[in-house]
């Protein structure tokens, strides 16, 4: 924050922030920054391949080049900027496109009735779970997981340095997506061998990346609901960004449904954001209203985590801090 300007142009930041947010999701979906990967192009030139309205797209560009995304050359030519770089595909494009949907922006419409009633806001908007409407919209849930996995493919190196998998021989990531984190662990551990539970249509994209990097060995991905049953017998059960999806009484049957498939000394890891206390700034306290729009789920604070550890029969062992936001939650079973 600028020590040096007033209160209300501080706020006014705040309140017109779509005026940013919203160009920026106008070029991810076109797909802008990709245009430019091998140099600058007119206006012309980017409405043409993009099949824009050129006025209205130099406005756009103009709007976001005055913030540091593109530059605008003279001939009201543009290029990549370094943060415009991240709006190519396979970096921040997707992440910018979930974010600022139409489908996002229709759940945050509903956010103040759902203050007002403690409903989420998705269901509101939609009249059922964010899970079964991707289920029904498979290029809403491709970009949705094409956005999660990079933005979590940043902590997986961290989570990798910072925790000693070594005396771990089998682990199950519950959850663990198409098995980037897994794959990750595994190549840093030639000795273990790793089993991923997913729905089924993120198992077929799993099995694709398992035989891609060579691990059709040493992983399985496997169909599973961990509401209902979790496979047992591995040395480690690993949940990344799992639990902030769900509310308390969810967590709970998912811990429940752990506690009973692990060893007398199986080990619990939850990778997840810690809400610090009091007025501290984190982008936990604001990813969590993300999570209350969206899951119905929450970012927590230390002390929540063992409350929920516990009533599952666990015993919060320590805290891991890594290189970025997330941190690693040892738990241990209790009986």
């Amino acid at each position: 924050m600028n020590s040096n300007e007033s209160p209300p142009a501080q706020l006014m930041k705040f309140i017109v922030s779509r005026w940013i947010s919203k160009p920026i999701y106008v070029a991810a979906e076109l797909g802008i920054a990709d245009l430019l990967a091998e140099g600058p192009k007119s206006i012309g030139e980017l409405a043409r391949e993009s099949e824009t309205h050129a006025p209205f797209l130099y406005r756009t560009l103009r709007a976001l080049a005055s913030v540091g995304i593109f530059s605008e050359n003279e001939g009201r030519k543009f290029e990549l900027t370094p943060m415009a770089d991240y709006l190519k595909s396979g970096a921040m494009r997707s992440i910018a496109q979930v974010f600022n949907a139409e489908w996002s922006d229709k759940a945050w419409g509903c956010f103040l009735e759902s203050v007002k009633t403690g409903e989420t806001p998705f269901e509101i908007a939609y009249g059922m779970t964010v899970t079964d409407w991707l289920e029904k919209n498979p290029p809403a849930a491709k970009v949705f997981n094409e956005a999660n996995a990079i933005k979590a493919a940043v902590s997986h190196r961290a989570i990798v340095d910072a925790y000693d998998f070594s005396g771990i021989r089998t682990l199950t990531d519950v959850g663990g997506g198409i098995g980037l984190l897994m794959v990750e662990i595994l190549t840093a551990n030639p000795s273990m061998e790793g089993v991923i539970l997913e729905i089924p249509s993120v198992v077929i994209e799993a099995k694709k990346l398992i035989r891609a990097r060579g691990f059709e060995s040493r992983c399985q991905a496997m169909e599973c609901d961990f509401f209902i049953h979790i496979p047992s017998g591995s040395d480690a059960y690993l949940l990344s960004n799992i639990l902030h999806d769900w509310a308390d009484d969810k967590c709970h049957r998912i811990l429940t449904n752990c506690h009973k498939a692990m060893k007398a000394d199986s080990k619990l890891l939850v990778m997840e954001m810690i809400v610090p206390p009091g007025n501290e700034p984190s982008v936990a306290k604001l990813l969590d209203l993300e999570m209350l729009v969206t899951t119905g789920g929450r970012e927590r604070m230390e002390a929540e985590f063992k409350e929920i550890f516990e009533l599952s029969g666990f015993k919060l062992a320590r805290l891991i801090t890594t290189g970025e936001n997330v941190c690693i939650i040892e738990g241990i079973r209790e009986d």
